[in-house]
């Protein structure tokens, strides 16, 4: 049952621009072996680019067994998990099971794209604050949602209402607009989708599941980033590619 009262708002399906991993995502891949007791490093938030400029990002590992990354141009956080590779080195994986980056051993940096998919070194440029969400005025969020309700009106004349919290504040608005931002992002890169109301609920863990015409979001606001389903996830959950996690 849903909480308190509820407004909506219709959000755009246009696509912000986003970086594009390496692994393909035709299939879902298996599974990743298990991450390594001890294996998380806590280094803090840290700018790295490649030697060509052409790709510059944020790598989080403040928050232990998981790390973020935000690419330039990318508005997506996205959630990592590390795991034991060859030669001492640890690569973190998205959900899906994409590699992103890798560690070696030495501490270099490797990023992987659709434009280096093989990997390309990266350096360091600066130590950075952790990749927190923003800390939302309820006021905010809504007229935040109108901005969005009216570019979908003006580009795809067919909005998707968005059904969020009434009484949230601060970081737990801020990861509930960001929940409903990477729903968008999701439902655009769902070919013929039919969710026309999505419902964002607070609970203890992210999920995401679909019935008929409607899309729910769980969100977990004491896990930051990591307490919303990616863009990814709820693309692959409207297309039933896959199950979202259990709400």
């Amino acid at each position: 049952m849903r909480g308190a009262a509820a407004f909506a708002a219709a959000l755009t399906l246009s696509g912000a621009p986003s970086i594009a991993f390496a692994q393909p995502r035709q299939s879902p891949p298996p599974p990743p072996a298990p991450p390594v007791q001890g294996l998380y490093s806590t280094s803090g938030a840290n700018r790295y680019a490649t030697p060509d400029g052409a790709v510059r990002f944020i790598f989080d590992r403040s928050y232990g067994r998981i790390a973020l990354v935000r690419f330039e141009g990318d508005p997506e956080v996205h959630v990592l998990r590390p795991f034991m590779a060859a030669g001492g080195d640890e690569i973190y994986r998205t959900e899906t099971g994409d590699v992103v980056l890798r560690v070696t051993a030495h501490g270099g940096i490797i990023v992987y794209t659709r434009a280096h998919e093989t990997g390309a070194p990266a350096a360091e440029e600066a130590q950075v604050a952790p990749l927190t969400p923003e800390a939302v005025a309820i006021a905010v969020m809504r007229q935040r949602l109108r901005e969005l309700q009216e570019l979908a009106a003006r580009q795809i004349g067919q909005p998707v209402e968005f059904d969020t919290p009434v009484q949230v504040n601060g970081p737990t608005a801020g990861i509930v607009l960001d929940a409903a931002e990477r729903a968008a992002k999701g439902l655009a890169d769902a070919p013929l989708t039919t969710v026309r109301r999505v419902v964002i609920t607070i609970g203890p863990t992210p999920g995401a599941v679909v019935h008929g015409e409607e899309l729910t979001i769980q969100v977990a606001p004491q896990m930051g980033f990591a307490g919303r389903p990616s863009s990814t996830t709820i693309r692959n959950v409207v297309t039933g590619q896959t199950e979202g996690p259990d709400q």
